[in-house]
């Protein structure tokens, strides 16, 4: 997968992404006490779908326009239509990151760090996220962050870990640094992101996430193809570590509902479960 997003950018993939970090995010905002997000490889923000990077690839129009097209009354998916500013009968010019999406969901009391390594990505994000306040905006490397912003002041909050897996160790690389991140701040909300290749690499990335000995894992898996369909990218797959309550039914439905409009006849699944318990006998 290419660095940068803008090829990827509403693709399916987002798509899963976004209405699970939306979904913790309102279950953040629950509660008066400020709250702490953090987003390790932010991206630029927004991203225009108009532009040649993100017409080349065309994922958009298999991803986010089509579910737009098909789906914008399903009550499951109306949070995250209305964060994207979808309207029906019209295709989306813009389409907001995650960065974005946590930037708007910001009271005056939260506040957020967000991490890019690309130097001209992250002046373009903070050009859109500046005039919402307490953002700050770091161009470093994702991972090193975890290590040094943890745990927040404000004790409550979430971290989304989203590698562009461009390096055939990068699930090994996420999976270090996260568990160092989850020994400094184990009440945190995470959200681990993994692309689904296979069934076979599926299978070893689910074993190696139960390895951890981490409780209260649920993992996330959509998959729009055939596994083993060798075309690159078969699904999206999402791990929550410390899920808000009801994130596994809604996930399920919302998922489904996505598989639907997206997905051939016949093709992909829709996988929700739990990983790990609510504790476990820690192996580490």
């Amino acid at each position: 997968m290419n660095y940068r997003h803008i090829y990827h950018a509403g693709n399916f993939a987002d798509i899963a992404k976004h209405v699970a970090l939306l979904y913790c995010l309102q279950a953040l905002q629950r509660k008066e006490a400020p709250f702490f997000a953090l987003d390790t490889h932010a991206g630029r923000g927004v991203y225009d779908l108009q532009a040649a990077e993100a017409q080349k690839s065309g994922e958009s129009g298999r991803g986010v326009q089509l579910l737009v097209a098909k789906g914008l009354g399903n009550p499951s998916l109306a949070p995250y239509f209305a964060a994207i500013r979808a309207k029906r009968g019209k295709r989306l010019a813009r389409y907001p990151g995650s960065a974005a999406l946590i930037a708007t969901a910001l009271r005056p009391q939260d506040r957020a760090i967000f991490v890019e390594l690309l130097p001209a990505e992250a002046r373009a994000l903070e050009r859109e996220v500046e005039s919402y306040g307490r953002i700050r905006t770091d161009i470093d490397d994702g991972y090193t962050a975890l290590k040094a912003l943890l745990p927040p002041a404000e004790r409550r909050g979430l971290v989304l870990i989203d590698p562009p897996y461009e390096s055939v160790e990068e699930l090994k690389t996420m999976l270090r640094a996260f568990t160092v991140a989850y020994r400094r701040w184990p009440e945190g909300i995470y959200l681990l992101w993994y692309p689904i290749r296979s069934a076979v690499q599926r299978a070893q990335v689910h074993a190696r996430i139960e390895g951890l000995g981490i409780p209260k894992i649920l993992c996330a898996d959509l998959g729009i193809y055939p596994d083993d369909a060798g075309i690159g990218l078969a699904g999206s797959g999402l791990v929550l570590v410390n899920p808000p309550y009801g994130a596994d039914d809604f996930l399920l439905q919302a998922y489904r509902a996505i598989h639907e409009h997206l997905a051939s006849a016949g093709a992909g699944y829709v996988e929700v479960a739990r990983l790990t318990p609510e504790r476990v006998t820690s192996r580490r």
